[in-house]
């Protein structure tokens, strides 16, 4: 069973709506496969970003890139 219980407000002040971000799939360059498996990366390259090594698992593809999230 779960309990849906509100969390309290500061008296007179209303609940602000929360922004939605959305960000799109990763998808293979070459054939635009979802199926992806990341064999390599680095977490943080200094400033922030991520470095990873992917490759497509669609059966006919295979392709090996990179992705950088910034």
């Amino acid at each position: 069973m779960i309990i849906d219980i509100p969390y309290p407000t500061p008296a007179g002040r209303p609940r602000r709506s929360l922004e939605t971000i959305t960000v799109e799939r990763m998808r293979c360059p070459r054939c635009n496969g979802a199926r992806l498996r990341k064999y390599r990366s680095i977490r943080d390259q200094g400033d922030g970003s991520s470095l990873s090594w992917v490759r497509c698992e669609e059966e006919a593809c295979g392709h090996r890139f990179r992705v950088v999230l910034e």
